[in-house]
């Protein structure tokens, strides 16, 4: 028998089908016993009765532990009660492919230390497959959207001879009788596809700085997203072009995830309306200091992280304001 996706279960009521996934949880009761199994695809309820003499397929489901990877065949009813999609899949066979042990080396409530030790296990919570599955649909829909502007997809070198912009923060490999290092940057090699005439060009890749950083924007490796376009009269072409090309990322996750992220999250996804609002840097600091933040950066220097947060606060509040003062 072919494996059926938790997904599919809504097609296929009234059908014998064979499920494989993850035990979520097993509530074993006088007369009845429940798994609550997970794939990738979701989570669904399947449901076994109990005799006064438990069978040999009751004794499985009472040894079974949570994560236990199992294949459950089983008959898919329909009904309202459940609240899993209203389906249930009654237990017809079990085989317990890999039983967990009964301790789970790591929870939800478990210090980040000791989560990333056993990541695999932490993997498995559906809220942090969730953050890997909307990173994906923010790549397809950013590639989507380039590629309807004319842009073309390139893949540059990550060894690279020199530094692809300044002499620091390199990191030096052994490249057999030579040194090499790591990209960097793609900037060199987007020039030259300017000069060759590619006039758009994108690229979704890995770049590598020796910055010793210990912040939520530590950026020793990640993963960098560069655009560049020919032929633009001012900076204001690219911000306009940017500027649409972000309320269309965020559409695309609005209509994908946007449920799932504020059911796991609390966070509702909004589409910025554009034009952006725009304010130039020293106008950005007069309206911190006038709301009083404090530490508001010199004439010479760059906002900080605290003074950004800020600073889209108060952008933030202003639009409130004016959507409200339009409804």
């Amino acid at each position: 028998m072919a494996r059926t996706l938790i997904g599919e279960l809504q097609s296929k009521v009234g059908e014998v089908v064979e499920v494989r996934g993850w035990v979520n949880a097993v509530r074993d009761q006088k007369r009845v016993q429940f798994v609550i199994v997970r794939d990738a695809t979701g989570m669904a309820q399947a449901v076994l009765g109990k005799e006064d003499t438990p069978t040999e397929l009751n004794e499985r489901i009472s040894a079974l532990t949570p994560e236990s990877a199992v294949t459950l065949t089983g008959l898919v009813v329909a009904d309202e009660r459940v609240k899993l999609g209203g389906l249930e899949l009654q237990i017809e066979a079990l085989q317990i492919d890999a039983l967990a042990e009964p301790e789970l080396p790591v929870t939800a409530e478990s210090a980040l230390d000791k989560r990333i030790d056993w990541r695999y296990v932490d993997l498995r919570r559906p809220d942090r497959r969730l953050i890997f599955e909307v990173q994906g649909t923010v790549e397809h829909a950013m590639r989507g959207y380039w590629r309807e502007q004319g842009f073309m997809e390139i893949h540059t070198p990550k060894f690279m001879g020199s530094a692809s912009e300044s002499g620091a923060e390199l990191f030096k490999v052994e490249y057999f009788e030579r040194t090499a290092y790591l990209a960097q940057s793609p900037q060199f090699y987007k020039q030259m596809a300017m000069a060759g005439g590619f006039e758009k060009v994108f690229e979704i890749g890995p770049v590598f700085r020796a910055n010793p950083s210990f912040t939520s924007r530590h950026d020793t490796e990640f993963t960098s997203v560069d655009v560049e376009i020919s032929w633009v009269d001012s900076h204001e072409d690219v911000m306009a072009f940017e500027e649409q090309w972000l309320a269309h990322v965020f559409a695309v996750v609005k209509e994908v995830h946007g449920e799932a992220i504020e059911e796991t999250f609390g966070v509702e996804t909004v589409v910025p309306a554009t034009p952006f609002p725009r304010v130039s840097l020293e106008e950005a600091k007069e309206l911190l200091r006038a709301s009083g933040h404090e530490g508001v950066p010199g004439p010479d220097d760059d906002l900080d992280p605290p003074s950004e947060r800020a600073l889209c606060a108060l952008i933030a509040r202003g639009a409130r304001s004016r959507a409200g003062l339009m409804a």
